[in-house]
């Protein structure tokens, strides 16, 4: 059963931004770009899109790291790229819709549901399934809040973010995010995504988890 929801879940969270990353490639062939990421993100966030292509959430930009605010985080990588995680958090491979890879999950409890405890949690995949890069730009027009980010040791990386009603429960607010980043070295895609606490805390979390990528 919980094998079943988290893939469940994976698809729906990353089905809204999947168009960004191909559009008009066989990820959404049949379908117009901009219908399938509104229709995509009415499902996603319940509450938040009320029109065709309303913007998804509160928009989150990334922030400046706090100094030595990852001196404790974990060093951990999944296939070559490596990236920091706070110290309490656990890890598991994972197989989700763009790959295998690492999801880690905060002890904290998100939402409980039907299914039990759902954590705060990060999700990577890399290489990712598509090696594309979505871009900014068009994300944008279709309503999301995308921005290109600096990312050492990266060629190019996008960061979507914004604070919206949970997937599980809309009345649980949260900071929904993706990152995409490509590897200056190897051109591979690598792929961040997750679920963080709303307000302070999840932003702290976002200022300090993305620059620590080293692709």
């Amino acid at each position: 059963m919980r094998h079943t929801h988290e893939k469940a879940r994976s698809i729906l969270l990353t089905s809204a931004l999947v168009v960004g990353l191909t559009a008009g490639s066989a990820t959404v062939a049949g379908a117009a770009p901009a219908a399938v990421a509104c229709s995509a993100a009415s499902a996603h966030a319940p509450g938040q899109a009320a029109g065709p292509c309303d913007p998804i959430g509160i928009p989150i930009d990334l922030g400046e790291p706090t100094k030595g605010a990852t001196d404790t985080w974990q060093s951990t990588e999944t296939d070559g790229v490596g990236y920091k995680v706070p110290a309490d958090w656990d890890g598991r491979a994972i197989v989700g819709d763009g790959g295998s890879g690492h999801e880690w999950e905060s002890p904290e409890v998100a939402v409980s549901d039907e299914f039990g405890d759902l954590h705060w949690r990060v999700l990577v995949q890399s290489p990712f399934v598509s090696q594309e890069m979505p871009d900014p730009k068009e994300l944008n027009k279709l309503g999301y809040h995308a921005t290109s980010i600096d990312v050492e040791g990266a060629s190019e990386a996008v960061l979507t973010a914004a604070q919206t009603g949970h997937w599980a429960d809309p009345s649980v607010q949260t900071i929904d995010f993706q990152v995409y980043v490509q590897s200056a070295t190897t051109g591979v895609v690598t792929r961040f995504m997750g679920e963080l606490p709303p307000g302070a805390e999840g932003q702290f979390l976002l200022d300090n988890f993305v620059p620590t990528i080293q692709p």
